[in-house]
């Protein structure tokens, strides 16, 4: 009887251990997979033509990045004539969870080639 309650008490915590576990585990994943949302996101805002920024600002829904769904908003923050600051809020929306995050991305305008244009 002892050793059984023994091996009861054992199995209990080693129970609630690997839960843990596989929470933290489970979370780290969804971290890592809203870390690949975010470069993803930071890629195409970068590949979007100059004058074409503005026309990106809004929310878009249900996107993915493996198993990682998740809502994507970008703004522009600041809008001169030759800089423009992005802000990219990526939202977890899916089964895997993590906080929200955003990143910023300044886009310049390109120069010209020629030097008789401004």
């Amino acid at each position: 009887m002892i050793a059984l309650s023994l091996v009861s008490v054992v199995l209990l915590a080693l129970g609630g251990m690997m839960f843990d576990v596989a929470r933290n585990n489970r979370q780290s994943t969804a971290v890592a997979y809203r870390s690949a949302a975010l470069e993803s996101s930071t890629a195409w805002v970068q590949g979007v033509p100059w004058d074409s920024l503005p026309g990106i600002v809004g929310c878009t829904d249900s996107l993915t990045t493996g198993l990682f769904q998740y809502t994507r908003c970008v703004e522009l923050v600041t809008t001169t004539p030759n800089s423009r600051l992005a802000r990219i809020i990526i939202s977890p929306s899916g089964a895997l969870f993590a906080r929200p995050d955003t990143v910023t991305v300044e886009r310049t305008k390109a120069r010209s080639p020629s030097p008789f244009t401004l």
